[in-house]
């Protein structure tokens, strides 16, 4: 689905019933067929088309390029939903991801790499999917940017998209165990419960489909949020299992968020704290602060961005000093509901070890090694345009 941004997702995420537009969020949700009430039955398509113009540099060296997705991922689905009679609901979800500067796949080893799965909608007794699809840790709009894979120093930070020697990696710089649970999950088996007093939950399993793998799962988790018309509040606890040459290991993932929307702004504020499970891994702490403030057809939107570490060794097994700063400014003008341009500029401060990327342009490699450099700045800026359909 689209990105979500805000509370308008937070209606979204709370099951059947719920949704119903503000001020602010009526753009977002006026091409979602899943929500926006155009699709009582039948089969959808819908998707976007991003492009823009971008800047990027690190350690001294520079890129100008053009780039999918600054805003809105460029995407297409299929949304498909049947009225089964007594408030049950059969649906479905394909989304592909791709490129819009070449026409290329986002994912190249999976056509539908952003939902691929088939479910029932219960107004009585919850929801329950099959398949690749969101899983639950902190939802995609926590991030006043939505999460996207440019543009959002929340993304690359937040999910610890590390650079070292061996190549890149999430929280790769806590140790050999260290891994992140993705924005989607393959094989998921997700249950959302109804909402009782503003509070719902979602539990999800996810095995790993490998015979004689211990443990059996890939991914479990659950999340707990509350929503009271103005104010979205949410818990998760994942567990997640990365692969070492001594077998898996568990890395338990806990994350806090708050989403405010009066119509007027929205302020947003996120914890994740990332932990494996291996001797000697470090644990990750990442705190978010965002705002996005609509005036018009305008709207402004900023996010702050702090990662510390505690516990991490450099590549002499030394104690070391490990952390990032990351902020991100832009502007949205808004030509029509699924029309707009938008700017971006942004960076990631990486301290002591610290090799964050940002907006996957990798940084400088030390001379003569495959190490990249450290205490480097990545800067990005961009404008571009998009259109949902």
């Amino acid at each position: 689905m689209k990105k979500r941004i805000a509370i308008s997702a937070a209606l979204l995420t709370l099951g059947a019933g719920t949704a119903h537009a503000g001020p602010y969020q009526a753009t977002l949700l006026a091409a979602l067929p899943e929500f926006n009430g155009s699709l009582r039955e039948g089969v959808a398509l819908y998707g976007a088309v991003d492009m823009g113009i971008n800047y990027q540099t690190v350690g001294g060296k520079s890129l100008v390029q053009t780039q999918s997705g600054g805003e809105w991922t460029s995407k297409f689905g299929f949304f498909g939903r049947e009225d089964l009679g007594g408030g049950l609901r059969a649906e479905f979800n394909l989304e592909s991801g791709f490129l819009a500067n070449s026409g290329a796949m986002q994912d190249n080893t999976a056509f539908f790499n952003r939902q691929a799965w088939v479910g029932l909608n219960s107004s009585t007794y919850g929801r329950v999917r099959l398949g690749k699809q969101i899983g639950t840790g902190l939802p995609l709009f926590v991030d006043v940017f939505g999460t996207v894979g440019t543009n959002s120093v929340y993304t690359w930070l937040g999910t610890a998209v590390v650079q070292t020697a061996k190549g890149i990696g999430y929280n790769s710089d806590l140790g050999a165990g260290a891994t992140q649970l993705p924005a989607r999950v393959n094989n998921a088996i997700t249950y959302l419960s109804p909402t009782f007093a503003g509070f719902s939950s979602e539990l999800m399993y996810a095995p790993s489909n490998v015979a004689g793998q211990s443990p059996a799962a890939a991914a479990q988790g659950a999340l707990l949020q509350w929503y009271n018309g103005t104010t979205y509040l949410t818990g998760t606890y994942n567990q997640v299992w990365g692969a070492t040459s001594g077998g898996s290991v568990r890395n338990d993932l806990y994350g806090l968020g708050v989403v405010v929307d009066t119509g007027r702004i929205v302020l947003s504020g996120a914890f994740n704290q990332y932990a494996p499970k291996l001797a000697n891994d470090g644990i990750a702490r990442v705190y978010t602060l965002g705002t996005i403030w609509p005036v018009g057809r305008n709207a402004f939107r900023a996010s702050v961005v702090y990662r510390d570490t505690s516990g991490v060794h450099d590549s002499a097994k030394n104690p070391a000093k490990d952390s990032a700063f990351g902020v991100m400014l832009g502007y949205d003008y808004t030509l029509s509901k699924r029309t707009g341009l938008y700017a971006r500029a942004g960076f990631i401060r990486n301290y002591g070890i610290s090799t964050v990327l940002l907006n996957n342009n990798p940084l400088p490699a030390q001379t003569g090694s495959t190490a990249p450099e450290l205490g480097t700045t990545p800067v990005t800026m961009s404008l571009g345009m998009y259109h949902n359909f």
